[in-house]
């Protein structure tokens, strides 16, 4: 994504992951080890209780014994995995909400004025093929974010991202670019609403999308093939 400030979201998710990677899958393996160790010692317990007679019966217990290691070990990899996973893309929204109000700011400016051209050029492109007229355009392009944001850098958020559009979109459309009364219920970034229409540019959303694009690349990037299950 080429948005402002996102290619640093993603550099900074991957080297989270980076760094996560080899303390989170040495406590794995040490927790593999804990469960070999438990039962092997079940095994050699059960070797050691039977009589020659009993031995190949107690054999097949040794053998579903070492079945279920394997098995804890590799669900406990998955799970952790998983869970890093988790923990590097959570690490990175968090980090967003607390980026300085400055970086903050020119963030949410590079993603209102990406939706914002992306809707005049949407209209541009009705009124190409359908003939639709300027009084069929919205009144206002309303800016809603939650009620600390909006209070806080909603107005310079607004004028950030009309500078980032100046000459790149008419001077009357960004003068209907306003920040909305009411506030909304998402966790951070900011909602585009024209008319009817919304285009959703909250925090959660935008790292939903992210991680549809880069949870490969982190699995790579966490995983070396010798550490597969």
């Amino acid at each position: 994504m080429s948005l402002n400030g996102l290619e640093k979201i993603t550099d900074k998710i991957m080297a989270q992951a980076q760094e996560r990677a080899d303390k989170i899958l040495a406590d794995a393996a040490a927790q593999c080890e804990q469960i070999s160790a438990t039962y092997a010692g079940r095994a050699e317990a059960i070797k050691e209780s039977l009589s020659a007679d009993a031995e190949r019966v107690g054999m097949d217990h040794v053998s579903r014994a070492k079945a279920t290691a394997t098995n804890a070990k590799r669900n406990l990899l998955l799970q952790t995995k998983s869970d890093l996973i988790d923990e590097v893309f959570d690490g990175a929204l968090d980090g967003t909400k607390k980026l300085a109000n400055e970086t903050y700011i020119d963030l949410l400016a590079g993603l209102l004025a990406a939706a914002m051209l992306e809707q005049l050029e949407t209209e541009q492109e009705n009124l190409t093929l359908y003939g639709e007229d300027e009084a069929e355009a919205p009144e206002a392009y309303e800016v809603l974010m939650n009620q600390r944001d909006r209070e806080k850098l909603g107005k310079s958020v607004i004028e950030a991202a009309q500078k980032k559009m100046n000459g790149k979109a008419p001077a009357e459309k960004l003068a209907r670019l306003c920040l909305s009364d009411k506030a909304v219920g998402i966790d951070g970034g900011l909602i585009l609403r024209f008319g009817a229409v919304e285009s959703n540019c909250s925090l959660s959303l935008l790292f939903a999308q992210l991680r549809q694009e880069l949870e490969g690349e982190v699995s790579r990037a966490l995983f070396d093939p010798r550490t597969q299950a």
